[in-house]
């Protein structure tokens, strides 16, 4: 009798959690403009954002008919505006030519674009974490339009806004949009080692990242199903029919530079490892002879021997290499999903955590992590891992459902 009452409270427990998810969670949208009291038609951003439901979310859109995404940072345009029809091919002026690509144009079209910077066009410098994107776009008359930013990534920002107005068939004139992110880090993450993706896919997602203001790649390299990158120091990492070459990705880093996106590779470690043992099975914890690319996905026992310090000399070179192909200060090394069955199994692995006092197999790879922070630190590179084990908040780049610290600030949460 008392399990079926458990049984039956836990179910109730349980449907009215989904209930209460599906009320609010589906309908829930982070939505950060709305008019002043004094002036409706100046657009903000209010300190905090304002959590609205659907049926008001449907309200505030009839209020501004423009289709933005993201909406920028603010709009102002009057109540009673002339709509106008922006071309698909218009004209552009610069001081100079710009170093990246614009939009479509022609010197007799119609419509004018007036493009000003503070930037040095020599200066073909990579996107870095936190650099200004703010831009400032004008739609003046029926024939013109001015687009000014500090940056040339403020630049191609607002290019991406001009674009998707483009795309409407009414746009309010006059028209200023003021705009910057509200997020330094606005990523897509591509997992190319499972199901291994062309680079002219990769490079048709760029354009279409780049159109939504997303300005992080982040490509998932290597799993228990493959190793998708050329490594010239250990040429049987990579598999040997599908994966890209060093030139491959020097040619996509630069495509996706121009188009201000920074490219961060994931190396999955220490778990995740089997594409690495199936050419290097000596870095292992349970030091099989032979190891064969997985066919199903999944979590799998395969896991690095963080033990042994030939294991931090093989990614130390490793390292190296690919730091000269990547630009980017950030390295993603996973850290997911480590399963401990090897270490548990493995003799010198349970001596050494005994003698290092190590009390569990998280703690086990949370040593591991710091000695790859102080790896790629000497190499003026940061870590970012899926881990929680010894990161701080600011070293996760996904958090699984586990909440949000509103005491902290993360690139990404989910």
């Amino acid at each position: 009798m008392l399990k079926a009452i458990t049984t039956i409270t836990t179910l109730t427990i349980t449907l009215l959690y989904f209930l209460l998810l599906s009320l609010t969670y589906p309908y829930v949208c982070w939505f950060k403009y709305r008019p002043t009291n004094n002036d409706n038609n100046n657009h903000y951003i209010p300190s905090t954002d304002t959590t609205i439901n659907k049926r008001l979310l449907k309200l505030c859109t009839k209020k501004y008919s423009l289709d933005l995404m993201p909406m920028p940072s603010k709009i102002i345009m009057p109540d009673q505006a002339t709509t106008i029809y922006i071309p698909s091919i218009i004209a552009i002026k610069t001081k100079h030519s710009l170093p990246f690509p614009t939009l479509k144009s022609s010197k007799n079209a119609s419509f004018t674009l007036f493009i000003d910077y503070e930037f040095n066009l020599e200066n073909n410098f990579y996107p870095d974490l936190g650099i200004d994107e703010s831009y400032e776009l004008n739609i003046t008359s029926k024939y013109n339009a001015s687009l000014y930013a500090k940056t040339y990534i403020g630049i191609i920002r607002g290019l991406s806004t001009f674009q998707q107005l483009q795309y409407q068939k009414k746009v309010p004139v006059p028209l200023l949009i003021y705009d910057k992110p509200h997020f330094i880090w606005r990523g897509l993450m591509i997992d190319v080692a499972r199901h291994f993706i062309p680079i002219s896919i990769i490079k048709r997602t760029l354009v279409y990242m780049k159109l939504v203001k997303l300005n992080v790649l982040h490509l998932h390299l290597s799993d228990d199903q493959g190793f998708r990158l050329e490594s010239k120091r250990f040429p049987r990492l990579h598999d040997p029919k599908q994966f890209y070459s060093q030139d491959d990705i020097q040619d996509l880093i630069e495509y996706a530079r121009q188009r201000a996106i920074r490219i961060v590779p994931e190396f999955d470690i220490p778990a995740h490892t089997t594409a690495w043992f199936v050419g290097y099975p000596h870095l292992s914890s349970s030091q099989k002879s032979s190891y064969e690319l997985e066919k199903t996905w999944g979590v799998h026992n395969a896991t690095m021997d963080v033990t042994r310090q030939s294991t931090y000399d093989f990614l130390d070179k490793f390292f190296f290499e690919m730091i000269q192909l990547f630009p980017d200060k950030y390295f993603h090394i996973g850290g997911d999903e480590c399963e401990p069955h090897e270490w548990m199994q493995s003799g010198h692995i349970q001596k050494f955590v005994r003698q290092h006092r190590l009390h569990h197999h998280h703690d086990l790879q949370a040593y591991f992590t710091r000695r790859i922070e102080k790896l790629l630190k000497k190499y003026n590179r940061k870590y970012k891992s899926y881990s929680n084990y010894n990161a701080p908040v600011h070293y996760l780049l996904l958090r699984y459902l586990e909440g949000i610290y509103k005491d902290h600030k993360l690139h990404i949460c989910v």
